[in-house]
């Protein structure tokens, strides 16, 4: 009967068994048990078969999605790094504007200085001016004439109370609210020297006065309205202009992040490999 369940048996075997069954209860009965023995021992082995499959297949799963995470992560890390090269190119042509720029307007600092050095060395140690000195200062002020519009020198003496607290002039040249130009030793304008009788209108720019002092004179000029928009220019890039890493930033981060997902691909790769060899 098993052979016979099993399609084992020989065309004459079956053929028996059929017609012995047909007239046979109780044999009828031990084959029909027989093959539901058989159809349950194959349900139970099925189920083994699935039952012990899954755990493999939730482990496949996972492979397969960490692989696919690795790939991921890689293409984000690659997009981040072409994104960093091509912002990196607008980034240096802008800087390289900039820094040709900061260095076109050191001009301003650097005049600052050599007016007030210049004049100084005209005056000297003198407390009185000698016609040969006001020549000296004409030819000063017609030198720089392009961006100043008045000079003037004051006597350090009759000015004390003004320097008291401004103790900044004797360091350095200063933008500063002008001193009245009728305390001045002398004031030359585009037309030459004022006279005293004049009326001279300071400049209401507060950046437009610069004044320098020494133990005898205070040294103080004005620039052209002309001129104002550079001396703005210079002293806002000095003071609020914009840093490197302002430049930078962009392509600066994109690096940073193509780098943290490139190491996590990295750690990402080694764990896959050491689980594809788990798995055989």
């Amino acid at each position: 009967m098993p052979s016979y369940i099993d399609h084992l048996c020989s065309q004459d075997s079956v053929l028996f068994i059929e017609e012995h069954i047909k007239s046979c209860a109780e044999c009828r009965e031990v084959l029909e048990n027989m093959k539901e023995d058989i159809n349950i021992s194959d349900g139970v082995d099925e189920i083994y078969q699935v039952e012990v499959k899954k755990p493999f297949q939730k482990i496949a799963g996972f492979f397969n999605s960490q692989k696919r995470l690795a790939r991921y992560l890689l293409l984000a890390a690659l997009s981040a790094l072409i994104l960093s090269f091509i912002f990196l190119i607008p980034s240096l042509m802008n800087f390289n504007e900039h820094k040709k720029e900061v260095e076109k307007l050191k001009v301003v600092e650097k005049d600052k200085h050599e007016i007030m050095n210049h004049v100084f060395q005209i005056l000297g140690s003198s407390t009185e001016l000698s016609k040969q000195e006001e020549e000296k200062l004409l030819a000063t002020f017609k030198k720089y004439s392009g961006k100043l519009n008045l000079l003037a020198v004051f006597p350090a003496e009759e000015n004390q109370k003004w320097l008291q607290d401004k103790e900044v002039v004797k360091q350095k040249p200063t933008a500063i609210y002008p001193i009245e130009y009728k305390k001045a030793a002398i004031v030359i304008g585009n037309e030459g020297i004022i006279r005293k009788d004049e009326t001279i209108q300071p400049s209401g720019y507060d950046l437009g006065t610069v004044v320098m002092a020494n133990k005898h004179w205070i040294i103080q000029y004005e620039y052209k309205h002309s001129y104002e928009p550079t001396v703005e220019r210079h002293h806002q890039l000095t003071y609020y202009g914009p840093s490197t890493w302002s430049f930078f930033q962009t392509p600066l981060l994109l690096c940073v992040l193509f780098s943290v997902l490139f190491l996590f691909w990295l750690i990402s790769r080694r764990l896959n490999k050491h689980l594809k060899d788990i798995m055989g």
